[in-house]
């Protein structure tokens, strides 16, 4: 009899590891679709309060307040947008902590004014927290080269 609770349990993971990786990826749209909506607050609200920030070529940015700090001049600028696509995501054992990575797409202005587009690449780690719901714990991006 515990053999077959113990069959069921491990028959029933993969689903479940499955249902949270997918639970991870809406995080990460929704966190795309609030930036889309409401910029840096959107930016912050995902973001755990000790989350840090590892922007390309700079040093790491730990908490939210030293986040607003590093992210508000940029969301301020009016020809700014930053728009990612996850492709693909993993999941702990204990469905706590994960991550996704994808893609990025950032539009500004050069400094003469003139619209700039960049590719990127990310990594988000996400830790669960206690209410059950999902927030970034470690962010980094960089440059990569335009799709094909």
């Amino acid at each position: 009899m515990r053999l077959l609770g113990i069959a069921v349990v491990l028959a029933v993971l993969p689903g479940a590891a499955a249902d949270q990786r997918q639970a991870l990826l809406q995080a990460d749209r929704d966190f795309c679709q609030a930036v889309v909506e409401k910029g840096l607050e959107g930016w912050l609200f995902w973001f755990a309060e000790d989350g840090k920030m590892f922007p390309d070529g700079a040093g790491i940015v730990t908490g939210k307040a030293a986040i607003r700090e590093r992210m508000a001049p940029i969301f301020a600028r009016p020809e700014y947008s930053i728009r990612w696509k996850a492709l693909g995501a993993d999941i702990s054992g204990a469905s706590d902590f994960g991550y996704t990575y994808g893609t990025s797409v950032i539009k500004s202005a050069d400094k003469d004014g003139k619209p700039v587009t960049r590719y990127g690449k990310y990594v988000t780690v996400w830790k669960k927290q206690a209410d059950g719901t999902w927030r970034v714990v470690a962010d980094m991006g960089n440059t990569a080269p335009p799709p094909k």
